[in-house]
């Protein structure tokens, strides 16, 4: 009996936690009314939400966000990344309106409402980086 509780243990205990994960992540896919501004220059961790009005922005398609953070990754909170540059985004989650910081190079982003950070999937993140590229140089200058 205590066998096959062990055995039972060793095998649902990761299962159980790939969907807590899982569950963390695919919140993104309720994601909506995505945005992103143009505060080069800036340092965009010292902008808070209500001051992006501000700052141009453009609309990002939702669709292509949400593909993009379909099977993003927790990282780990005792080892942030180095940011190097970032992108500012807000998105609309849970009825909330909620700041992301997008790193410009690692792939990786930090939502400041859960202080959590998430790796974008390596074989997208390429696509990923070009496309917030894309979407920031279409904003031109701040005015």
């Amino acid at each position: 009996m205590k066998r096959s509780f062990k055995y039972l243990s060793a095998v649902l205990l990761p299962l159980t936690m790939a969907k807590i994960c899982a569950a963390q992540t695919s919140e993104w896919g309720q994601s909506s009314q995505w945005t992103i501004y143009n505060t080069r220059g800036e340092k965009f961790y010292r902008i808070p939400l209500d001051s992006l009005t501000k700052f141009k922005s453009r609309a990002l398609n939702d669709d292509s966000v949400h593909i993009f953070l379909s099977n993003l990754s927790i990282l780990p909170s005792d080892k942030p990344p180095v940011w190097m540059g970032a992108y500012i985004a807000t998105c609309i989650l849970r009825g909330k309106k909620r700041k992301i910081d997008i790193s410009t190079y690692g792939g990786f982003l930090f939502d400041e409402a859960n202080k959590k950070f998430y790796i974008v999937p390596p074989e997208v993140q390429k696509d990923w980086l070009n496309y917030l590229a894309d979407c920031a140089g279409a904003l031109g200058t701040k005015e």
